[in-house]
């Protein structure tokens, strides 16, 4: 037979044996070359610690070299020496003070990031969609807590304030018949806290672009001409439903670069008392942690005493940052 009929010849493809499909828990077949490496690293590590042990057992307990008095043990653990020599203070602040100029480089790009997302968050007409009962749409779209806060934060709209209850006007009667007429008639703290409900319900202008909904638009819209067509309805729907993701998006973002702006100010104020502390002066520890939210604090710490200045200072977050906050003492400049 010759060799070109031999190969025109069909042949049966002979295939690796799989896992089995019940045993596919296992991972892949183990095949003979993953085997030999396996036992070859296996013996490896046994002819190691056989030598180790050998060692240990050949070893003179009463063995001393000279160069044993200059190397040192710790827990029965011999530690050498790497040879790194201390780095000078005056080195050492000059990478501080490059450190410091990074983070703050950092965190200038940031806040410019951040003014831009404000901006843009500011010119959207539905930031905050006014609460309707009568619209279910409204409530979907409506900002939570937690965005309301991220804004509030941001500066973005103004923060919320308290309200101090109405004041109680006491009046004592003779008598309980005049405490009864006294009681029926109408009061005037209740007028005024009537008036106050009324004045808080009134929307507050914030200057922002008004927008009404898409409920508002489609009953506007049945009234003027019922045959308008539907494809109009709908692009608006898909317009506002885009405007609401990326709402969201953008408070996302800004929650996110808040929160490393914080850290890269924490970051940065810590640099900074590290080079601080390098240099010279004279210095004390203050008990608790500083202000978060305090930028120039410094002259209104020395003013106060230590008790006045422990209690202004509220404590931070101690997952991110655990501050810590030294008083100089005062010296006189030449």
């Amino acid at each position: 037979m010759t060799s070109s009929l031999r190969n025109s010849l069909h042949r049966r493809n002979h295939k690796e044996r799989s896992q089995l499909s019940h045993r596919a828990k296992f991972g892949i077949l183990e095949k003979h070359k993953d085997y030999v490496q396996r036992a070859r690293d296996y013996h490896s590590k046994q002819d190691r610690l056989t030598r180790l042990r050998q060692k240990a057992a050949d070893r003179n307990k009463d063995e001393f070299y000279f160069g044993m008095n200059k190397e040192r043990t710790v827990q029965g653990v011999h530690v050498k020496d790497r040879g790194n020599v201390s780095m000078p203070v005056d080195m050492v602040k000059l990478l501080k003070t490059q450190d410091e100029g990074y983070v703050r480089t950092m965190r200038a790009n940031g806040l410019k990031k951040i003014e831009k997302i404000k901006s843009q968050l500011t010119a959207l007409a539905n930031l905050i969609t006014p609460q309707d009962d009568n619209l279910e749409d409204d409530d979907e779209d409506a900002l939570d807590a937690t965005d309301l806060e991220t804004l509030r934060e941001a500066g973005v709209i103004p923060p919320e304030t308290k309200r101090r209850p109405p004041p109680r006007h006491i009046i004592f009667a003779e008598n309980e018949t005049e405490a009864k007429q006294l009681s029926q008639r109408p009061s005037s703290n209740r007028v005024k806290a009537t008036t106050e409900v009324d004045v808080g319900r009134v929307e507050v202008d914030l200057g922002w672009k008004t927008e009404e909904s898409a409920s508002s638009r489609r009953r506007r819209k049945s009234k003027s001409s019922a045959g308008a067509s539907m494809d109009i309805v709908g692009d608006a729907e898909e317009t506002q439903q885009l405007n609401v993701q990326n709402r969201k998006r953008l408070l996302k973002e800004l929650a996110a670069r808040l929160k490393r702006d914080t850290q890269l100010r924490y970051t940065q104020r810590e640099l900074e008392m590290q080079r601080l502390l390098a240099g010279k002066g004279g210095r004390r520890k203050l008990h608790g942690v500083e202000e978060v939210g305090a930028e120039n604090d410094d002259d209104d710490e020395d003013e106060m005493d230590d008790g006045a200045a422990s209690k202004a200072r509220s404590k931070a977050d101690e997952k991110t940052y655990k501050p810590r906050v030294y008083k100089w003492r005062i010296e006189r400049k030449r």
